[in-house]
């Protein structure tokens, strides 16, 4: 019996062993690339995984954008291709702005912020989010787009409303366990606006500071949905229902299919 999907709707793959840990455990990967390099680099990892299984791996997702750390080098990241790249992409992002870690000039992070807007407008892409200690101005900038929205990791106390309004949606992931700002902002959330992800390898070893083995992606997975399930007083099997729909709505199945 093949257990249900589950999709991991922002990560970063490291490596070919992390792409097949992903499928062999029927975890779909939303795979985040910041660069034409890591583009180019998936698409190789695709062609090699392919080659050597009996089965094709028929779900590749993935979502590219311009990251507020690299907004004043997209010349380096993208060249002169980034419009043609998103197009292809599920989604844009992830986008958005970062007063914490990051020290790119706002003005080059909120124009490049707006450029990817625009592009997701033109394009009718939906976007993932970046908003670390930037909620208010990038709350004030959405206002003026409709458009499908994630965001990614959100771990602050303030506008969790003001989005929901806005009719975005938020990934939670294994910080649900230690981030009390992310189980309050669960409480608020319809059930209908709420995904998985891991953010990577790399985002789980940084937020339990110790190595976590690829295979037990989904366990982890299904730990992060049993709390989500626990948090809003529903079953097990509701919250995955939930979770599979609201994840493939928003990567348009229907319209690919």
């Amino acid at each position: 019996m093949n257990k249900k999907k589950i999709y991991d709707f922002h990560t970063h793959i490291s490596s070919l062993e992390v792409l097949e840990a992903y499928y062999d455990q029927d975890v779909i990967p939303v795979i985040n690339c910041q660069s034409r390099d890591e583009f180019k680099g998936l698409i190789d990892k695709r062609e090699v995984f392919s080659k050597d299984r009996i089965h094709f791996m028929d779900d590749l997702y993935y979502s590219m954008g311009i990251h507020p750390f690299d907004a004043d080098i997209v010349d380096q990241q993208f060249g002169s291709s980034y419009e043609d790249l998103i197009k292809d992409a599920n989604l844009i992002g992830e986008i958005g702005m970062d007063a914490c870690w990051c020290d790119t000039p706002f003005e080059d992070q909120e124009r490049a912020f707006v450029m990817s807007l625009d592009l997701a407008k033109k394009y009718n892409k939906p976007i993932i989010l970046h908003t670390k200690m930037m909620e208010a101005r990038i709350y004030e900038i959405l206002k003026d787009y409709d458009l499908d929205m994630v965001i990614h990791w959100y771990s602050c106390d303030k506008y969790v409303r003001e989005f929901i309004d806005l009719g975005c949606h938020f990934t939670v992931g294994p910080a649900i366990f230690v981030d009390e700002n992310v189980r309050n902002m669960v409480k608020l959330l319809p059930l209908d606006r709420i995904l998985v992800e891991t953010d990577g390898v790399e985002a789980i070893e940084w937020l339990f500071k110790k190595k976590f083995d690829p295979g037990n992606l989904r366990n982890i997975l299904e730990a992060v949905i049993n709390e989500l399930a626990d948090i809003k007083h529903v079953s097990f099997d509701v919250m995955s229902d939930y979770l599979l729909a609201n994840s493939e709505r928003l990567l348009r199945k229907d319209f690919y299919e």
